[in-house]
């Protein structure tokens, strides 16, 4: 795999007032400031938490860490109000500035009301959305299946831009640092924006990358995990996996988190790839894992949730919901949400694993949680997106 410049760009640009992709600039990983996702280019903290009133990306940030560590979420909730988008969705909601964002199967992505789930507004983007969006500025950024990353208005969902690949962009952006990092399934790694380079892998890839430090992580279908650096592309390390990389990594004090198709969790030195553990799940690891620093969340298509000490990888707990899950786990303070497959949410104490409570939405369930306040955001295969509280 190699980083290039020279980046292959067929762009159609619809420019509306200042440059769109300027809107990357109120995201980075640095280790000031507080928040992501703002147009005075205040930074997201630490690069790895989100702010309690946004879930402005994928995972919360851009690190991929799925926590939010000053809220608690929904205490013993109900659903408190159910929106048909029409579509299929696998995509997980994002949330910012009381909207959330959500792409479909029926070709749309939806900016809906977070508190009542009235439609702000509808777009037709020409393919099916697995992409989750990334807010960043004025501009939600999204992947689709015709080949393209969207930028679209946070006012009316409105084309501003559009960058086209030679493959569907299942991935979901990351942004850091005026950048735009994606996966693509022809193999590529784009970085558009402030830094513009390509990196080819031998694979498709449908894992979201990991931004911190300087550096990005992602897997792809050909067995192999890279860290490359965020400015260049240039491949740092590599290390090949048991199986497929298909679920997203985390990054978290100097460790990357991530699991493959063949049954292995990984953690690795995030500067070096040097293998710090290893956990054998057994099971295909489709989704990515969360942490909170001290502790990794992470879940498989055996049915069970995995709580592991970051620093050696000792099993502290598990939870069987008796059904495969490809839905990533979300902390929100002393507590981690969890979908199975069948679309029971499941809120965990992240201390012990014990079961605070359950509830059913929807039906098959890929979509991941957001959870903002005392609110958990997830989407269904139905169509619908759902709000508990």
């Amino acid at each position: 795999m190699d980083g290039s410049t020279n980046v292959r760009r067929r762009r159609t640009l619809h420019m509306v007032g200042t440059g769109v992709l300027g809107g990357f600039a109120g995201c980075t990983d640095n280790e000031e400031g507080n928040e992501g996702g703002e147009t005075d280019d205040t930074p997201l903290e630490n690069g790895e938490e989100s702010s309690t009133t946004d879930w402005p990306f994928y995972r919360a940030d851009p690190a991929n860490t799925g926590h939010q560590p000053e809220v608690s979420g929904p205490d013993d909730p109900e659903i408190a109000w159910e929106t048909d988008t029409g579509g299929t969705i696998y995509a997980s909601p994002t949330v910012f500035e009381g909207s959330i964002y959500i792409g479909n199967y029926a070709d749309t992505v939806s900016s809906l009301d977070a508190e009542s789930g009235e439609e702000n507004w509808t777009v037709d983007v020409g393919g099916n959305v697995f992409s989750s969006v990334a807010v960043a500025g004025s501009f939600a950024y999204v992947g689709g299946f015709d080949d393209a990353v969207y930028a679209l208005s946070l006012d009316d969902g409105s084309e501003a831009e559009r960058f086209e690949t030679d493959g569907d962009v299942g991935s979901s952006p990351a942004i850091v640092d005026g950048t735009l990092y994606v996966g693509c399934d022809d193999g590529t790694v784009y970085a558009l924006g402030e830094n513009e380079w390509q990196a080819e892998t031998d694979g498709e890839v449908v894992a979201s990358p990991a931004v911190r430090e300087g550096m990005v992580y992602v897997g792809s279908f050909d067995e192999t995990f890279y860290a490359l650096d965020a400015e260049t592309g240039e491949e740092i390390w590599t290390i090949e996996g048991a199986g497929v990389f298909e679920g997203p990594a985390a990054v978290s004090n100097g460790s990357v988190f991530v699991g493959d198709r063949g049954g292995v969790f990984y953690a690795l030195d995030a500067e070096t790839g040097t293998e710090r553990w290893r956990f054998e799940t057994g099971d295909w690891t489709g989704s990515g894992p969360a942490t909170d620093g001290e502790t990794v969340y992470v879940a498989n298509l055996d049915g069970a949730v995995y709580a592991l000490e970051a620093g050696d990888g000792t099993e502290q707990w598990s939870f069987q919901t008796g059904v495969e899950i490809w839905s990533s786990p979300t902390i929100a303070g002393e507590t981690v949400f969890i979908v199975n497959r069948e679309g029971t949410v499941y809120a965990l104490d992240a201390a012990d694993g014990t079961t605070k409570w359950s509830l059913s939405v929807g039906e098959v369930t890929f979509s991941s949680p957001a959870v903002v306040e005392d609110t958990l955001y997830i989407g269904s295969t139905d169509g619908s997106l759902y709000a508990l509280r």
